[in-house]
């Protein structure tokens, strides 16, 4: 697992006005027919500050998103098949694809994100990733809406 903590350069301001636009699962989970919607909200249109955060990874082919997740809604345990980012990258070695999560805001009760066996949690600033093919989940439980930014990449050989 992937773990560290980077300086806090966004404000909730910066949160608040961006533009989300629902996320699909349905691509994802169309076999288990889990979830209609996981209320999961997605902006790739990003500010350059978030934008920038991603190239502290120093990754090849990222691609960058803020994630809101609303109160209550689930997201299941799974191993994401990134097909789309495998597509559009032309990536040969799915391997060396890397997920990175950054919490926008401290953990708050019920927030959760869980790789493997390892519940992960922490102040704004504080990541987790993993590689390819490691299974994890991500939940909002609690009172509030849950941020994160989801970098997207390939390991450098």
């Amino acid at each position: 697992m992937i773990q560290g903590k980077i300086q806090k350069t966004w404000t909730t301001r910066d949160l608040k006005s961006l533009k989300f636009r629902e996320g699909d699962p349905s691509k994802t989970f169309s076999k288990k027919k889990i979830v209609q919607s996981t209320g999961t909200f997605i902006c790739n249109d990003l500010p350059k500050k978030f934008l920038a955060i991603a190239k502290k990874f120093k990754l090849e082919e990222s691609v960058v998103a803020v994630q809101k997740m609303e109160v209550g809604q689930v997201l299941p345990w799974h191993k994401d098949g990134y097909i789309t980012f495998i597509k559009n990258k032309q990536v040969k070695n799915k391997k060396n694809i890397v997920r990175i999560i950054v919490f926008l805001d401290a953990s708050l009760p019920g927030h959760q994100l869980w790789i493997g066996d390892r519940l992960c949690t922490g102040d704004a600033g504080t990541y987790f990733g993993w590689n390819y093919d490691t299974e994890h989940m991500a939940a909002n439980l609690g009172k509030q809406d849950r941020y994160t930014l989801q970098i997207t990449g390939v390991k450098k050989d």
